[in-house]
């Protein structure tokens, strides 16, 4: 197994704690709840469940709480990184909390069809510097988290299974673990198209690329989004209902009402290393290297809170199985 199984459970305690310690340090300005299941598609294999909650400080440049002051540690420590500084920017640092989980096509089967993907749980926390103005944003952070039965990967998904009524899985038994794994990842995206009113229609075209470097799972990723709706928020990238990135949150709320917006993203993904394809045996999960995604999605924002739901597909994972994955995304930001 790749990673140091020692001891896990000690460390992500600390991490979590500490996370959650800081929004009760100071009034927050953003928390998002974002929940990811592919019962949302009718489907039932492959990326099956994500959980992630996130807290995003008050912008470095307010000068009356002590998130700003978090924030400009923050800026001043990594400034010298390209598109910190950038005049006329804001920057804030998002704090998340997240839980995944991957399952086989049958989960009735025990033991697990080893043609097919493992059983993996995986949980992490993540801190991440943005900084952005009204065409750009740039992010980049840190992440640490254990696979394994330490993760609660299974307990999650036999409540959410028992709530929906769904089959219960039975190869938990068989999961991967225990590891802990981490990295370091970043973010820019930049707008291209920006015309119409607030009080009429608009419409935005912009283009989004990322990088992870983690010893779960590396990647580069690269797509394009288009956007129509009235009041937008600030933020012009709309991946708020999701649980893999927090980029949606800087200026998710900064618009001048309510409004709505409607949005299809497409891109690909570069996958060089993953965990589960390294660390599966006896499974033989073979990752793809090269994933097509795609995503169409609406949001509706008023009183400083949006509600967002997107409906993702993606080229199969699996070299050896071709079938697309498939899952939706439910996701709540509001102001503290």
């Amino acid at each position: 197994m790749y990673g140091t199984p020692i001891e896990p459970r000690k460390l992500l305690n600390l991490l979590i704690l500490a996370s959650a310690a800081l929004p009760g340090l100071s009034r927050a300005d953003l928390l998002n709840i974002a929940w990811d299941n592919d019962l949302l598609t009718g489907s039932d294999r492959g990326y099956t469940n994500g959980l992630m909650i996130s807290y995003l400080t008050d912008s470095a440049q307010k000068e009356d709480s002590l998130s700003s002051g978090v924030a400009r540690t923050a800026m001043n420590t990594l400034d010298a990184l390209p598109g910190i500084s950038s005049p006329g920017h804001q920057q804030a640092l998002a704090f998340s909390l997240r839980q995944l989980m991957v399952t086989p096509s049958n989960i009735a089967v025990t033991p697990p069809n080893t043609n097919d993907l493992p059983y993996a749980g995986y949980l992490s926390t993540s801190a991440t510097l943005w900084s952005w103005d009204a065409n750009t944003i740039t992010g980049y952070g840190a992440h640490l988290g254990v696979v394994g039965p330490e993760s609660g990967a299974e307990a999650s998904q036999k409540w959410v299974h028992k709530l929906t009524g769904s089959e219960k899985p039975r190869g938990w038994d068989y999961q991967l673990g225990t590891d802990v794994v981490g990295g370091v990842q970043g973010a820019h995206g930049r707008k291209l198209i920006d015309y119409g009113s607030p009080d009429e229609l608009q419409q935005e075209v912009s283009l989004v690329g990322s990088a992870t470097l983690s010893s779960f799972r590396t990647s580069f990723r690269a797509g394009t989004v288009w956007r129509i709706g009235q009041s937008l928020p600030a933020n012009f990238i709309p991946d708020y209902a999701s649980s893999s990135s927090t980029i949606g949150l800087p200026g998710a709320l900064d618009s001048n009402g309510p409004g709505w917006s409607a949005f299809i993203g497409l891109g690909l993904e570069v996958v060089p290393y993953s965990y589960l394809d390294k660390n599966s045996a006896p499974y033989r999960f073979d990752e793809s290297l090269v994933q097509g995604h795609a995503g169409i999605g609406a949001t509706m924002h008023w009183d400083k809170r949006q509600l967002s739901l997107i409906l993702r597909a993606t080229t199969g994972e699996e070299e050896t199985n071709k079938d697309n994955f498939s899952y939706g995304s439910l996701s709540m930001t509001w102001a503290l």
